[in-house]
């Protein structure tokens, strides 16, 4: 599956377990079978933007914030790549300073 699909499929099952949501429950508001949620979730099924679409508005959310992968709900589950992206997204959202903050916690943690 892309690393895409994994991200938002994450996205939602944090967004959804915040808000103390069931996949049924998510499902109703969504109009869409719980199965499909899970499946969503999982990283085992592919999304269409109508579908997202939705699944954001049944979270009452605006798409930036939905799109916003910096907390997402469990990094163990994503692999390199989605962590990676996850990481550049965080880095292309802070200001200098904190950038070099990060910078110099790399050098720290490589012993540079």
């Amino acid at each position: 599956m892309a690393n895409l699909a994994i991200l938002v499929g994450e996205r939602i099952r944090q967004i959804r377990k915040d808000n103390k949501i069931s996949q049924e429950k998510l499902g109703e508001m969504a109009q869409l079978q719980s199965s499909y949620i899970g499946g969503v979730e999982r990283g085992e099924r592919n999304i269409s933007l109508e579908t997202l679409e939705k699944i954001i508005k049944a979270f009452d959310m605006h798409y930036a914030e939905f799109f916003n992968f910096r907390d997402i709900g469990n990094p163990d589950k994503l692999g390199k790549q989605e962590l990676l992206e996850v990481f550049v997204g965080e880095l292309l959202t802070n200001d200098i300073e904190q950038i070099r903050k990060i910078y110099d916690i790399y050098n720290i943690v490589n012993n540079k």
